[in-house]
């Protein structure tokens, strides 16, 4: 028989990568999280803040994460999460390398910093979803363009 399945599995539970799928979630996770996540990590060595290397960061995960959620077909859980990330993160090296608010600062005051410094690399990476978006759908049309003609 050769499309048996071995004792115990079920036949929707078959082991090994799924064919003709795409990228695994693990894969899209990955790429969602671990550019931004090294580029916090600079910042925070840096010790300035969100900067640069969250920017940077967020731009190349949410590139990766936009193509590899076409190819699996998962955008929708994918093309909102950039932003969620980079401003995930950025309160992290907010809370790492930020001033404390024991001087003198209120809380507030100090919520509305971290978002301002974030806003700019949450909207590099949501453009950046948005960017990606539209060239893979313009490839589309012109090879369903080709195909036609």
């Amino acid at each position: 028989m050769p499309d048996s399945v071995p004792p115990g599995v079920s036949a929707g539970h078959r082991s090994g990568p799924a064919r003709g799928r795409g990228p695994t979630r693990s894969a899209l996770a990955l790429a969602l999280l671990v550019p931004p996540l090294v580029g916090a990590c600079v910042d925070a060595v840096g010790g300035s803040g969100s900067g640069w290397g969250l920017l940077v960061g967020g731009v190349a995960g949410a590139a990766a994460s936009a193509v590899l959620g076409v190819r699996r077909k998962a955008l929708s859980w994918v093309a909102p999460l950039p932003a969620l990330v980079v401003a995930a993160l950025a309160a992290a090296v907010h809370l790492l390398t930020g001033p404390s608010s024991s001087g003198g600062k209120s809380t507030s005051t100090d919520l509305i910093r971290w978002a301002v410094a974030a806003f700019p690399a949450m909207a590099a990476a949501e453009c950046t979803v948005l960017a990606v978006l539209a060239v893979l759908g313009l490839q589309s049309l012109r090879s369903r363009r080709r195909d036609h003609a």
